[in-house]
């Protein structure tokens, strides 16, 4: 066993700062055979808890920490924003702080989600530092630390200061001095200094090197790698000596302080860490009156059930009640009433929900909570394929709202269960195979022609690694043997592929803790109201904290839009409380495959399928869904044939009839084996998804293991041995391809309304689609197409008749959107319906006159112009050159109208324009304003004086000038009376009301 313990280690999780994986470094740690190792990221835990479950599994015991900046001063102040970053980081003191125990890990969580929050460049203060200190073991004068240059610079004064702050802020024994040897000037030269203070302030001493890649010859591809990011890189880090070294290097380094060597074993020791893994942390339902969970949960499933089935009598009360036992005897009841609260809200809200999604949709707890919207007992879904009483797991249910307010749900939750309680969940972005080669030939200095030519040559698919494109792509191969450049190139990136890069959200994962999260895990600062995890999926179910997705789903979005756009239109409203599932004239539009956004329903694959099976009920979208992919397609010509009657139908045995006769004798579904399972050998159902479970794994041992205890089963049952082994051989052969019932029956939901609306309002179902697919050209070409395949005009657009989107006419026919014309965005677009709310725009030159140029600019009207949204203003067979040459006319009247009588549509003054002033002025005196196009010439001006002189007065006088903005206080010899004449003569010369009398500014104190 080693006798050191590397206690400043960063990983790839530093971003840019190391070439380090968490399994290289848990790697390094058992083959030197040490008995521990820490991890301290800069500024972040990002990698803490897949490290701790790595380093358990090798037998090495995981200290956790972070590399954190602290602000010393005793008030600690905001970032400055007059100064650079980079100054203010320098104005920081860098320690790493080692989690002692659990109590020391929830501290340093508080602590880097403090820094996180403090602003762009992370930090905490010194009196945050000194309230969670006790369960903590601060290093100080590191590489990067204040400390140490102030030392190496001689200012020893300062130096002291900085001491003594740090060591007031932790408990006594608690702080170590870190002295490393990387061979940099900064360390010969503060070395002295640290020795000296640890004496003087009897500080132990504590040895580490600052890993950041795995081998001293990485030295020089790390430091490339990080000047992507730091263009100082090569001052930080300019040895090879900060390598994952083994106990007999250090002790070689640091020969002279044995001591520092010893404390690293120490410190490890007082840091052991036991995190309580996989246990579950459910969130708490606050019930109105105070009652137990477990009894509103079960009131409401029972409420609910009867509204959904009216007398809940027969299997439907054996089939809740059995649901019920096992959710509240599993502790979910609140899982339950937390999720049928959000979605409660989202209804109240008219936010759409989908039907359901994933195995959830085979509880009827959930449906009768209106969680999910599909029949489980209609539809032959079973509970036991999500929520297993003899496999003790988290219920997973995923929820799908309307795309475009799904934000709102996740702050309804935040805001009822708390911003310390929710978040959502972090993911990381990682560099994928071209990425990594951009990135290596930006640090090697590689010619850009090189690179782009190998980065062309990889597929675009995910999941795709250089070296399976240098084994699959001939030509890859050859440019990388034929010249050492590109082979260096190729191994930089590879050293470069898979690392994090950065910090991202989960698209749809949120997590809900009991308590504050920060407990379990440390959160980084979110966008729009709740913040975001720095653990990633599997970390945040590893510590036993509840996740739920929020999926936004585009499909609502557009069954709404064209729910919406029929009701605006004829005054149907559809209910699909209402609509039938057998609706013929869906299934004959299937049957031809005309399924242009149909959800699930429009891929060619599909087509294809719909063409062959002709489907007549919902269970043949069912089957669709699911027979349609790799494995299970080998099937489609047997299903198509039982199902139309060109060959017989045939069972394994004739028991498993009732099983397999809505799929004509084929397994399609998961759900099909646990029946077979549980009526031929007599498993539960229970069982027979473990045991659907185990068989997918294909391992022999299992495989055998297995069919042993199903055979015996079977042979219980009385049927004979070789139907057993047959039907065993024949859950072997599907248990790959049997697809989830409950989701593709809940998927098959949403595709029948989807194309129900396709099929009985094609108008309003292709303008939602255009709408949603503006920005998307080829879509909107194959949009438009069907529409006119299907007699439907698709008008050009309109400033008088268009909308936002794509909308349907009062004769049927589609309205281009104001929005699909390039180069006119949301502002312009709101700017010109707002106008035409007012008023219809009479011409084009009122049209013009109206806008104002900053929302609506020449680029966007020139494209107006183009995309034909002026027509109506010209005469019917006019020429493009024509149009232009009307649009440059009407262009220029309406400037002139602008400069001129045009200004009293928005008359008044720039809210920059400086403070009047005047002499002849007191608080409270009245001015009159005149406002005059300045461009027109002193015509105009030697009128207005010419009016002011015959009515003198008092009353001072300002004048505007539009085309300058500029504001200009007359003389007194220019004082007038303010009469009616005088008025309505000065509006004879600039436009009726561009007169006004005001009150003066006060004048400045």
């Amino acid at each position: 066993m080693a006798d050191f313990v590397h206690l400043h280690v960063h990983s790839a999780y530093s971003f840019r700062e190391s070439l380090l994986r968490i399994e290289d470094l848990v790697e390094a740690a058992a083959l030197y055979e040490m008995p521990a190792i820490a991890l301290t990221d800069t500024n972040g835990m990002y990698g803490a808890v897949s490290f701790y479950r790595q380093a358990k599994a090798r037998g090495v015991e995981p200290v956790i920490g972070c590399q954190l900046q602290i602000d010393l001063r005793t008030q600690g102040v905001e970032e400055p924003v007059a100064r650079a970053r980079s100054e203010w980081r320098r104005e920081l003191e860098t320690v790493v702080l080692l989690a002692r125990g659990l109590a020391g890990y929830r501290a340093l969580t508080r602590l880097v989600t403090c820094a996180r929050a403090n602003g762009p460049v992370p930090f905490i203060r010194v009196d945050e530092l000194a309230m969670h200190a006790t369960d903590l073991i601060c290093l100080i004068g590191g590489g990067e630390s204040r400390l140490l240059a102030q030392y190496a610079a001689g200012d020893e004064q300062a130096a002291q200061r900085s001491l003594q702050t740090l060591l007031g802020a932790c408990p006594a024994g608690q702080v170590y001095i870190d002295v490393q040897d990387h061979q940099k000037m900064v360390e010969r030269q503060g070395l002295p200094g640290l020795l000296r203070a640890a004496r003087l302030w009897d500080v132990p001493l504590v040895a580490t090197n600052d890993a950041r890649y795995r081998f001293p010859e990485d030295a020089k591809l790390h430091r490339a790698y990080a000047a992507l990011d730091r263009p100082d890189a090569e001052d930080i880090w300019p040895t090879d000596r900060f390598a994952l070294v083994g106990a007999d290097e250090m002790s070689r380094r640091f020969a002279n302080l044995p001591e520092a060597l010893q404390n690293t074993v120490a410190i490890a020791d007082e840091c052991k860490l036991h995190l309580p893994l996989y246990q579950v942390q459910m969130p708490r339902y606050q019930t109105k009156d105070g009652r137990p969970s477990e009894i509103v949960l079960r009131e409401a499933a029972r409420v609910g059930a009867t509204s959904r089935y009216g007398d809940v009598t027969g299997e439907i009360e054996r089939r809740l009640q059995y649901e019920l036992d096992v959710i509240c005897n599993m502790g979910y009841a609140d899982y339950f009433l937390v999720v049928a609260d959000f979605i409660r809200y989202a209804h109240q809200r008219g936010i759409s929900t989908g039907p359901g999604r994933g195995s959830a949709a085979g509880s009827l707890v959930a449906y009768a909570l209106r969680i999910t919207d599909v029949d489980p007992m209609a539809n032959q879904l079973l509970f036991e394929r999500f929520l297993n009483p003899e496999r003790v797991s988290l219920p997973d249910i995923d929820t799908d709202f309307e795309y475009e307010r799904r934000g709102e749900v996740i702050s309804y939750v935040v805001d009822k269960y708390g911003r310390d309680r929710v978040a959502q969940i972090g993911t990381f972005g990682t560099l994928a195979a071209r990425a990594a080669l951009r990135d290596a030939g930006r640090m090697l200095g590689a010619d850009p022609q090189l690179v782009d030519q190998l980065s062309k040559l990889v597929p675009g698919q995910p999941g795709v690694t250089l070296s399976a494109v240098r084994a699959q792509v001939p030509s890859f191969e050859r440019i990388i043997e034929g010249a050492e450049a590109a082979l260096r190139l190729y191994d930089a990136a590879v050293r470069l592929e898979g690392l994090p890069h950065h910090t991202s959200i989960h698209a749809a994962g949120v997590v809900i803790a009991p308590g504050p999260l920060v407990d379990w895990v440390p959160l980084d600062p979110g966008g729009d109201g709740a913040p975001v995890t720095q653990y990633a999926m599997d970390d945040i179910e590893a510590l036993g904290l509840v996740k739920m997705d929020f999926l936004g789903l585009r499909t609502l979005t557009l069954v709404d839009a064209c729910i919406r756009s029929i009701r605006e239109r004829t005054g149907e409203m559809v209910d699909w409380r209402q609509i039938p599932t057998d609706d013929p004239a869906t299934y004959d539009m299937l049957t031809r495959a005309e399924t242009n956004g149909v959800f699930q329903l429009e891929s060619p694959g599909m087509r294809r399928v719909l063409k062959q099976l002709r489907p007549t009920t919902l269970d043949d979208i069912v089957a669709v869904i699911s027979l349609n992919r790799p494995g299970p397609m080998e099937n489609i010509p047997a299903f198509c044939d039982a199902k139309h009657g060109r060959v017989a139908v045939s069972y394994p045995h004739p028991d498993l009839k009732p099983i397999l006769q809505d799929t004509y004798g084929v397994i399609v579904y998961q759900e099909q084996i646990m029946q077979i399972a549980s009526l031929m050998a007599g498993f539960s159902l229970g069982q027979a998804d473990l045991l659907r479970r185990a068989v997918s794994k294909k391992k022999r041992d299992i495989l055998d293991e297995e069919r042993s205890r199903f055979v015996d089963g079977c042979l219980r049952n009385g049927y004979d041995a070789a139907t057993a082994h047959d039907v065993y051989d024949l859950i072997v052969r599907f248990a790959d391809y049997g697809f989830n019932r409950s989701h593709a029956a809940a998927y098959a939901v949403l595709a029948y309304r989807t194309a129900y609306l396709r099929a009985h309002h094609l108008p309003e179902f292709l303008a939602a689609l255009m709408t949603m697919a503006m920005g998307a050209p080829d879509k909107i070409r194959t949009y438009e197409q069907d529409a006119r395949r299907h007699r439907i005009a698709v008008l050009p657009p309109s400033v008088v008749h268009s909308e936002r989107g794509y909308a349907v006419d009062a004769d049927g026919a589609i309205r281009t959107g104001l929005l699909a014309i390039r180069n006119v965005g949301e502002a312009a677009v709101e700017h010109i319906l707002s106008l035409r709310r007012e008023r219809p725009f009479s011409s084009l030159v009122d049209f013009l006159q109206r806008i104002q140029s900053r929302l609506v600019n020449r680029k966007a009207l020139d494209s107006l112009l183009l995309a034909g949204a002026f027509d109506e203003f010209f005469p019917d067979a006019a020429a493009p050159s024509a149009k232009q040459q009307m649009f440059e006319e009407a262009w220029k009247r309406a400037e002139e109208a602008r400069q001129f009588a045009g200004l009293t549509l928005e008359f008044g003054f720039p809210a920059d324009d400086p403070p009047l002033r005047s002499s002849t002025s007191d608080e409270g005196t009245k001015i009159l304003y005149i406002r005059y196009a300045g461009n027109k010439g002193g015509s105009t001006l030697r009128r207005v004086q010419a009016a002011l002189s015959a009515f003198p007065g008092a009353t001072p006088v300002a004048l505007y000038d539009a085309t300058a903005r500029r504001t200009r206080l007359l003389g007194e010899r220019w004082c007038v009376e303010v009469t009616p004449e005088l008025v309505t003569l000065l509006e004879e010369v600039v436009g009726i009301g561009n007169v006004r009398v005001r009150e003066a500014p006060k004048k400045s104190r």
